[in-house]
């Protein structure tokens, strides 16, 4: 008989969904990629959490950035893709909108909250 693996259903809306703070003349920014190279995608991983931002999918980040802190993100990730296939999508949302973010997660028994295992 197979193994019956309860699941963990979670739902989250809104700006209180994420522990996210921000200051004045942030805006929540969404970094995401699509690398091929393991290592070049793993560099653009910690360079994002080096901005302080929060991984929220495996290649997805979120956070509070300035103009100018996205500006110099946008010029680090650049350089270390390189010539590298790959993609990079850096996407400032405004406050209102992401008002009506929604998140919905199921996880298996044991992994993580986020549903990355991470």
């Amino acid at each position: 008989m197979g193994k019956i693996v309860k699941k963990q259903e979670l739902v989250k809306t809104g700006i209180d969904a994420l522990d996210l703070v921000g200051r004045v003349g942030e805006v929540l920014t969404y970094v995401f990629y699509d690398i091929e190279k393991d290592k070049i995608r793993n560099r653009v991983g910690s360079i994002c959490k080096d901005y302080g931002l929060e991984r929220i999918q495996f290649s997805g980040f979120i956070g509070y950035l300035s103009r100018n802190r996205r500006e110099e993100l946008a010029t680090k990730l650049r350089d270390t893709l390189a010539t590298t296939t790959g993609k990079v999508l850096i996407q400032p949302v405004c406050e209102r909108d992401f008002r009506e973010y929604r998140e919905f997660i199921n996880v298996e028994e044991g992994e993580g909250e986020d549903g990355t295992g991470v």
